[in-house]
């Protein structure tokens, strides 16, 4: 008797559900922040004076390296100080009614004063304070606050007029005296470009020893 062997048909593959998608925001016509990159410039190469200017050049970088890690270290060292000596400056003059602004700490260097200046970092909200002065906070905080008028932001032309205005209005409630005012002279935005290819040399220089442009030496980021 002929036996037939009969094999199973193959399983149907199961499908597969296809990958979800990953939801992404389209920021349209939004530029990329690009990525910071050392600017080349030029390079100083004076023969006259090169070998001196960079032997000024390295010892700067090399004081700003380190000034920075002592200026870190002490700002450590006087917050830590702070901590430790602000409980006790609170016991030592608590109930005097002009108590000395400073605790002095005798120290193998000399005497150190940690002063606690009438002066007060700016707090946005009262709240924090509610449950330590609860309803007496009325009578020790209050709102302080400045407006400024950019007077390069005003209408060309009406300076004049909006100025007079807000005077005739701090007069009218007899607040004159809360305007202050600080005035000099400044350059055109485009000036410090055009000076360069309107002057000389010898002349932008001249505008220097007068007008001193604002020049300031940077050592972080520049490599070695």
């Amino acid at each position: 008797m002929q036996t037939i062997e009969q094999t199973a048909a193959p399983a149907a593959a199961t499908p597969t559900a296809p990958a979800k998608p990953i939801r992404k925001v389209s920021f349209g016509k939004v530029p990329k922040k690009k990525e910071e990159t050392k600017t080349a410039y030029p390079v100083f190469d004076d023969p006259a004076t090169g070998d001196q200017v960079k032997a000024i050049a390295a010892r700067i970088k090399k004081r700003a390296e380190e000034m920075e890690a002592l200026d870190g270290a002490q700002e450590t060292d006087k917050a830590e100080l702070k901590m430790f000596v602000a409980p006790f400056y609170y016991r030592t003059n608590a109930g005097k009614l002009n108590p000395p602004s400073s605790i002095a700490i005798p120290s193998s260097e000399g005497e150190v004063l940690v002063t606690f200046q009438n002066r007060y970092k700016k707090l946005e909200s009262e709240a924090p304070l509610v449950p330590i002065l609860g309803d007496a906070i009325g009578d020790y905080v209050r709102q302080s606050f400045n407006i400024t008028i950019k007077g390069d932001d005003l209408p060309a032309g009406k300076e004049q007029e909006i100025v007079d205005a807000v005077t005739e209005l701090l007069e009218k409630h007899g607040a004159a005296v809360a305007m202050e005012v600080q005035e000099a002279l400044m350059p055109v935005p485009t000036f410090h470009v055009t000076r360069l290819s309107k002057f000389t040399p010898e002349q932008n220089l001249a505008i220097d020893r007068i007008w001193p442009v604002v020049a300031m030496v940077k050592t972080k980021g520049r490599g070695k």
